[in-house]
């Protein structure tokens, strides 16, 4: 069974010597990060500079201000190049939204009863890819889920088996054209290129997840200012991706309306007495809880801490029940992994943990960057998950076929796919 080391010494090619930035743009904060791997291992980064501006002309996955943005952008590199003393020209970019979409597609080639070869993968990898609808979208990555070889189902490396028919379970993540356009466009007026264009719920998972639970299986909820993201990873790979429309932003905008306050008053009044936890201790304890008054001015007031946890809870329910509404609805519902990891700024907030755990019936543990050992005080926390992860996604080599070049011209049209064939009748049992 391949490991992620193995899998990064099989793709040597993978490996980068020099720094290697990543940018993360998200609803509330971009983020550039400039590291280099010292060579002994996927998470033995060094983090050469940092820099971090608050988000504008960026909302839910849209660009909303393209000048805006590009000044934010502008601003970010800037600060990691200066911390770094390196200037940069490519960053791997991160890409999320509600029209970042992810498709489950089958298909299956005759092998003729010899052994299954690298090139017999790559063509049925290209015999996947044929079946995916590219009207009007790019292909942002293409991950195999689980092979089957004749009756053997779940085998995630058939090559050197031998078999009569070889087939595949592919994830295809899509985008539409004019968003990546706009996003690609908006990077380069800052004066950089796009190395690789990463779901940046993939990158989370890949920023926070162990070894161990990207082999065996777990699911990664990033839980931003806009929206939640989900990431399945399994058998080693990423499997599947979705999104909440609800996040950090959407709790402050509860507590602002909630009791009459101003938007930043209430980000503070989160920062500080915040919980989603209904029982336990300190919630009888008064707290500062500024109200705007007739004049338009905030007005001190005190309030129960309890009373700013009945505003929070319900709003963190609901996100969790979204959550596992969205998993169940997904085309890997019956293979789901039982161990989740939350990250992402949202996730700090006090309670969160014990509401996930209830709702998803699931262990729950809260996950930091893993891209080094000693990230320190700010670089360290769930906030940064994303950036780190754009990082390290070409370092843990991932099998994805749309970064290895494969076109299904390459390999000609002797294939048989789609959901309906009976040879994968196996795959709507257990997907």
């Amino acid at each position: 069974m391949a490991n992620v080391q193995s899998r990064r010494m099989a793709l040597g090619g993978h490996r980068t010597t020099g720094p290697v930035a990543a940018l993360d743009i998200g609803c509330s904060k971009i983020t550039c990060l400039i590291g280099r791997n010292d060579g002994t291992g996927p998470r033995h980064f060094q983090i050469l500079g940092s820099g971090r501006q608050q988000s504008r002309g960026f909302s839910g996955g849209t660009i909303t201000d393209m000048e805006g943005l590009e000044r934010s952008i502008r601003l970010a590199v800037e600060d990691a190049e200066r911390e770094a003393g390196e200037q940069i020209n490519q960053v791997m970019l991160g890409i999320t939204g509600a029209h970042v979409q992810c498709n489950l597609v089958t298909a299956s080639i005759e092998i003729g009863g010899r052994e299954i070869t690298a090139k017999d993968v790559r063509r049925l990898q290209a015999a996947a890819m044929a079946n995916v609808s590219t009207k009007g979208v790019e292909v942002l990555a293409a991950w195999p889920v689980a092979y089957r070889v004749d009756e053997q189902e779940g085998v995630r490396e058939p090559a050197g088996m031998y078999c009569d028919t070889l087939g595949l379970f592919l994830s295809v993540v899509t985008a539409p054209k004019a968003m990546v356009r706009n996003l690609v466009e908006c990077v380069g007026r800052a004066h950089l290129s796009v190395n690789a264009l990463i779901p940046s719920s993939i990158a989370s998972g890949a920023g926070t997840l162990i070894d161990d639970e990207i082999e065996n299986g777990a699911i990664c909820i990033d839980m931003g200012a806009g929206v939640t993201a989900v990431s399945v990873y399994l058998n080693g790979s990423p499997a599947w991706v979705g999104l909440v429309p609800a996040g950090g932003t959407h709790v402050t905008s509860d507590i602002a309306q909630g009791i009459g306050t101003t938007f930043a008053a209430a980000e503070r009044l989160k920062s500080i007495y915040g919980t989603a936890n209904l029982e336990g201790p300190g919630l009888a304890e008064r707290i500062e809880a500024p109200r705007l008054g007739d004049d338009g001015r905030l007005q001190a007031t005190r309030m129960e801490r309890g009373k700013l946890a009945e505003i929070i809870a319900p709003r963190i329910e609901e996100t969790f029940e979204l959550i596992q509404k969205t998993l169940g609805s997904s085309g890997v519902r019956k293979v789901l992994p039982r161990r989740v990891v939350l990250t992402g700024g949202a996730s700090q907030l006090p309670g969160v943990r014990d509401v996930a755990t209830r709702i998803l019936e699931a262990p729950v543990r809260l996950g930091r960057p893993t891209i080094a050992e000693f990230l320190g005080e700010t670089l360290g926390t769930p906030a940064f998950s994303t950036a780190s992860g754009l990082l390290l996604y070409q370092e843990l080599g991932f099998a994805d076929a749309v970064r290895a070049g494969i076109a299904s011209k390459e390999y000609g049209s002797e294939v048989r796919g789609g959901a309906v064939n009976k040879a994968f009748h196996w795959l709507k049992e257990n997907f």
